[in-house]
């Protein structure tokens, strides 16, 4: 009898040992990388559906903005925490998150410029003629970094402006202080740097045949750039979906589309490095 309680803790102590072997409990994110998370400043906000969504929930203009501008942070947020660390400057209420987000801010302008070409979600999607092109794209792109929204001609030895079109330009931050962004780097202890440079959303008016039908719609965009911590442009692009003209559903916007204009940002972020 004793023999066999000594046989069952025995089999009981290697099946413990062989199971505490195979397991393997992952603890934080897949890469060790740390990433600050710029939210959009809220006066470089755009939505021409603020007259007809606000007085809904009975909101403000203000009230509306933030609530985008919180759902999209978190958003990005969520998505990212499994892939890396994120540094979320919005979430932070220390005086010193504040006073960086204020200082970030302040040390940018903006300025339009020609939008890199953004990864595919599925790279094994594209065809070698796709792959081809959009590194043609992603090259052009990145060599004219000083892409403008208008275009300069001379006539009669003066300088003139032409307006041409922003379907492919995106809202790009340039840095007053080019030694802001390595010496916050520092201080933060981050890798990369994702900002939000603008949030628009904005009806698309082209085909005036389309109003009132299913066919009418608007389009959310949200403009971003990706920098490394020495301040160099890794990325730059816009993000964008097309949503029902008429969907005035705050949440409905946020729970539909969101997660689409946050895939395509994220899709641009390389972790290992």
């Amino acid at each position: 009898m004793n023999r066999l309680i000594v046989f069952a803790v025995l089999l009981a102590y290697s099946i413990n040992i062989n199971c505490q072997e195979s397991l393997q409990f992952v603890y934080g994110p897949k890469y060790n990388l740390r990433l600050l998370i710029v939210p959009f400043d809220p006066i470089i906000y755009y939505n021409d559906a603020t007259s007809e969504i606000a007085p809904k929930y009975n909101m403000s203009h203000d009230e509306l903005m933030m609530y985008f501008r919180t759902e999209l942070n978190r958003f990005l947020n969520n998505s990212l925490v499994d892939s890396c660390y994120t540094v979320n400057l919005l979430n932070d209420n220390t005086k010193v998150a504040r006073q960086d987000l204020a200082g970030i801010y302040t040390n940018i302008s903006y300025e339009m410029r020609s939008s890199m070409q953004n990864k595919p979600e599925d790279p094994d999607d594209e065809g070698l003629f796709e792959k081809l092109l959009n590194k043609k794209k992603h090259e052009k792109a990145k060599e004219n970094k000083e892409g403008e929204l208008y275009k300069t001609y001379t006539s009669n030895g003066e300088i003139h402006n032409k307006r041409s079109s922003t379907k492919n330009l995106y809202l790009h931050i340039v840095f007053k202080d080019p030694d802001f962004i390595p010496e916050l780097s520092v201080r933060r202890k981050v890798d990369r740097f994702l900002f939000i440079n603008q949030f628009e959303i904005k009806g698309n008016y082209e085909n005036p045949y389309a109003s009132g039908t299913n066919e009418f719609t608007r389009t959310l965009k949200v403009h971003f750039s990706i920098y490394d911590h020495l301040g160099d442009l890794v990325h730059g692009s816009y993000a964008s979906v097309d949503i029902p003209f008429y969907l005035y559903d705050k949440e409905k916007i946020v729970s539909n589309y969101f997660p689409e204009i946050v895939r395509q940002i994220i899709h641009n972020i390389e972790f290992a490095y």
